[in-house]
């Protein structure tokens, strides 16, 4: 997959690097993928990890961030690999500048975990830990190819565009949730969260047949929650009402809130405010 010195569309950048022209192609294609990485080392792993897989294509490469603008306007890439910390500017700052013009997402590469807030503050896709783990490269990308669209080239780009254009940058921090993990961390889309349940220093994260623990209060994760999209309704959960199948009366006043996956979280009486929005109600 990877480009050999005699590829004639692949291209040197002034100042390092290089970036392959892109074919014409549609869907089913790999996905274009670009390292901007001034260690060696971890270019080239991540590079071999690509080339060992037909869901990646890599066709540009630079070690400083004064070449990656120039190098994606040619490659006009899918995925950006993108290290924190780079000789001449900030990962992240660099970050905010490109996302807009990827065709899928931004992840970020990196030695220490201490960074995947900022990630999450520029929308990245994902943040992997080096060395990056073959299994989480691989689940990355099968994610990322399900984002590519099926229409013509260019149409998803102009369309996230357009949409980034109307969303401010509150609703966009809203979409999504952080999960951290020992390889990374990646990006849950909010909507695909059942309910959420405080389980002593951990939260739970039910989203369909899976959980995930984070060591976080449930307090912060709301703030990281569309209100509209999701109530609290007591000290220890957070339900999405899409998710609501029923409310029944429960003991002392209380109710039982039964979700579509037969999930049976019971209300209390401090958050019985939120309850009574929810249903159209004012507090008596």
């Amino acid at each position: 997959m990877f480009r050999s010195d005699g590829d004639s569309q692949a291209r040197r950048i002034a100042g390092g690097g290089w970036a392959r022209v892109p074919d014409e192609a549609g869907a089913g294609r790999p996905l274009r993928s670009v390292i901007v990485d001034a260690d060696t080392l971890a270019r080239r792993h991540l590079r071999q990890l690509l080339e060992e897989t037909s869901a990646g294509e890599l066709v540009a490469e630079c070690d400083a961030g004064a070449q990656a603008p120039e190098l994606i306007a040619l490659a006009r890439p899918d995925l950006v690999f993108l290290d924190v910390v780079l000789p001449d500017i900030d990962g992240f700052t660099l970050g905010s500048r490109i996302r807009p013009h990827l065709g899928v997402g931004l992840v970020y590469v990196s030695d220490r975990p201490q960074g995947a807030l900022q990630a999450f503050d520029v929308h990245a896709m994902g943040f992997l830990l080096k060395p990056v783990a073959r299994r989480r490269l691989t689940a990355l990308l099968e994610y990322a190819a399900s984002l590519l669209p099926s229409e013509r080239p260019g149409a998803a780009e102009s369309r996230l565009m357009a949409l980034l254009d109307q969303r401010d940058a509150e609703r966009q921090r809203r979409s999504r949730l952080l999960i951290r993990h020992v390889d990374g961390a990646f990006f849950l889309r909010a909507d695909t969260v059942d309910w959420i349940e405080a389980a002593g220093k951990l939260v739970r994260i039910h989203a369909g047949r899976q959980i995930h623990e984070q060591r976080e209060a449930l307090a912060r994760i709301a703030r990281h929650l569309d209100p509209d999209q999701f109530v609290r309704i007591s000290r220890s959960a957070i339900v999405n009402i899409d998710r609501i199948r029923e409310i029944q009366p429960w003991f002392h006043g209380e109710s039982l809130v039964i979700l579509d996956d037969g999930s049976q979280v019971p209300t209390s009486r401090h958050y019985r405010a939120n309850l009574r929005r929810l249903l159209g109600r004012d507090e008596p």
